[in-house]
């Protein structure tokens, strides 16, 4: 039986981050999720997180109270409630980079004169724009959060028998009031990109 069309084993993923407000790439045909220097004036802003956890994998949340059930006396189940939720992702980091330091520790001081990243006594998430590619050979889907908050969410790992790991928490905040969280694509093909839906 031939593989569904719309489903995807994420074998392969890269994350990007960049200033928040940053515009989602052309995700036109022959889009690359690897090499931001390929996406034209739209890739200058972002810059990939490097490598993160292979067992671990990419972990996306949603936290809120969950529906209420309203009724009357006529009808015990009239209606339900629409409760706020919070969106976030987390992320292994596994590169030991200045920039995953930023991420973790909380600020937006890089190394000093002697090449050692100072851990802030009081620390600060860092808003970056947020993009994950998830990649099944040919076929792809793409997240892209404009602003999120991002800092360590646990423990820094250190394994004998595998790669150290920075566990970051971006949660997703709104850009503007009146615009979207964040969107994501439907699976699509990398060769032929995103293509709009047929009117």
């Amino acid at each position: 039986m031939a593989d569904a069309p719309s489903v995807l084993v994420p074998g392969t993923g890269y994350i990007h981050v960049a200033p928040p407000g940053t515009a989602l790439p052309d995700l036109n045909a022959g889009f690359d999720p690897k090499a931001a220097a390929k996406w034209g004036p739209a890739g200058l802003n972002w810059k990939s997180i490097g490598n993160t956890s292979l067992d671990n994998g990419i972990e996306m949340s949603v936290e809120g109270d969950e529906p209420e059930v309203l009724g009357s006396w006529q009808n015990k189940s009239l209606r339900t409630t629409d409760p706020s939720k919070t969106y976030a992702v987390t992320i292994n980091l596994s590169d030991f980079t200045a920039e995953s330091y930023k991420l973790y520790y909380g600020t937006d001081k890089g190394l000093d004169s002697k090449g050692l990243f100072s851990i802030p006594t009081s620390p600060t998430a860092q808003n970056r724009a947020l993009m994950i590619a998830a990649v099944d050979g040919t076929k792809c889907v793409a997240w892209h959060y404009p602003k999120t908050s991002i800092i360590g969410a646990d423990s820094v790992t250190m394994d004998p028998a595998a790669l150290g790991e920075m566990p970051v928490k971006a949660t997703v905040v709104a850009l503007h009031q009146a615009t979207p969280l964040g969107s994501v694509t439907p699976v699509f093909d990398l060769a032929a990109g995103l293509q709009a839906p047929a009117a």
